[in-house]
């Protein structure tokens, strides 16, 4: 949404036409809802230009190759990881023709103003954010939804003193992506009954792993905790409730 928010400043008009297709189909009074959806080609290929124009995440997940393959002279032989470069992929000219870099949501409809079913020899998604295969992203239908039913406003971009737009900037963003926060746990069970063994039982062990659950709880609740590292260097016990934390 923040991307989306950019676009319609830096190309107002593609939002011209988004708002010029929802008074036609919805008007100034009521609200859109997922009964316009057919309706509406023009928002759900803004939806489809801002996935591919800016992708929530530059990689694919990791794929393994199933047997030998070759790719421009290069061997790629069995079992290799491979990390499909999805800011690459979506932004290739040969497949988005030379304004793949820009926002044009237009390049998903015909001449009639309708939703192409594919582009070149891409899936129905009309670009490759995410992801291929078993791996492809289960969240898919509700972001497409999700951004569909959220894009229908109108953004205005500043204008200066003589009502000139003012420039954009658009190299000067920066996304880092996802940022997602992992955290191994390993136990080494005795028996059925989940007993742990000696080594687990150790007080530096529970206090480690108190330790990581307090951090995980307060990065949930978004604020710093400042005594979480106390805990993996001393051995008394500290209640959950005590964590001594500070709004960032």
């Amino acid at each position: 949404m923040g991307w989306w928010t950019l676009a319609m400043l830096a190309y107002p008009e593609t939002q011209a036409r988004a708002q010029a297709e929802l008074d036609a189909v919805v008007g100034r009074s009521r609200l859109p809802t997922f009964a316009d959806y057919p309706h509406l080609p023009y928002i759900r290929a803004m939806v489809k230009e801002l996935i591919r124009w800016r992708p929530i995440a530059p990689l694919a997940a990791a794929h393994r190759v199933m047997e030998d393959d070759w790719y421009e002279g290069m061997f790629i032989p069995k079992g290799t990881i491979c990390i499909p470069n999805v800011w690459h992929m979506n932004h290739d000219p040969e497949i988005f023709g030379k304004t793949a870099d820009h926002f044009d949501p237009a390049r998903y409809l015909d001449a009639s103003g309708h939703m192409t079913p594919v582009i070149s020899d891409l899936r129905k998604d009309g670009h490759f954010s995410y992801g291929f295969g078993n791996r492809i992203c289960v969240g898919r239908h509700s972001a497409d939804n999700t951004l569909f039913i959220n894009i229908a406003m109108k953004i205005e971009r500043k204008k200066d003193a003589s009502g000139r737009l003012v420039p954009l900037d658009l190299d000067s963003w920066i996304d880092v992506g996802l940022v997602v926060l992992v955290v191994f746990i390993m136990y080494r069970y005795v028996d059925a009954n989940t007993r742990v063994s000696a080594d687990d039982r150790s007080r530096l062990r529970r206090r480690s792993h108190h330790a990581f659950l307090r951090l995980l709880r307060c990065l949930h609740r978004n604020v710093n905790c400042r005594d979480y590292k106390d805990d993996v260097a001393h051995m008394g016990e500290r209640s959950w409730n005590s964590c001594r934390c500070k709004r960032k």
